[in-house]
């Protein structure tokens, strides 16, 4: 892995920022034949590198809210300065969840779904027993395996 060690207050950094955000913005049929797709990079990545690995899965939950949250100003065509005023937040604060380079927390979440209407749910068992809370509502949800439990994030 490539960056600096993070701490609980500043989550590591990595030079292979590229990589989890590349492919979002581009459709893989704009790439010529051969041409790896984000998918198939990402889990290259997983697979090399350890430490890489472990921050994706403990970050799960930032990248869902990240993506949430972005697809709710694109829907309603609010600026981050918009979406800031509705949640009670700075404007700062919205790049900083919008990036998913930090989990939120619970009560930021609840601001978020007060504010938005959008739904979270969050279900975590011990590593190798299968959620069944978020799992009935959710079945293509994928679980995310840190720090021996299992963390099923899913939004609607």
């Amino acid at each position: 892995m490539s960056g600096s060690r993070g701490t609980r207050d500043r989550p590591l950094k990595f030079d292979k920022s590229w990589l989890i955000m590349s492919a979002m913005a581009i459709a893989p049929t704009r790439f010529p034949k051969g041409t790896k797709t984000h998918e198939e990079l990402l889990s290259a990545e997983l697979a090399a590198d350890p430490e890489f690995a472990a921050e994706w899965e403990r970050l799960a939950l930032a990248r869902m809210v990240a993506a949430r949250l972005a697809g709710y100003r694109f829907d309603h065509d609010l600026s981050q300065r918009a979406l800031a005023k509705l949640l009670g937040v700075s404007q700062p604060r919205v790049v900083e969840l919008e990036s998913g380079e930090k989990n939120p927390q619970v009560e930021t979440l609840v601001k978020i779904a007060a504010a938005t209407g959008l739904e979270f749910a969050i279900d975590i068992v011990p590593a190798g027993q299968e959620p069944k809370l978020v799992g009935k509502a959710v079945k293509d949800a994928p679980a995310h395996v840190y720090a021996g439990a299992s963390l099923l994030v899913a939004s609607r």
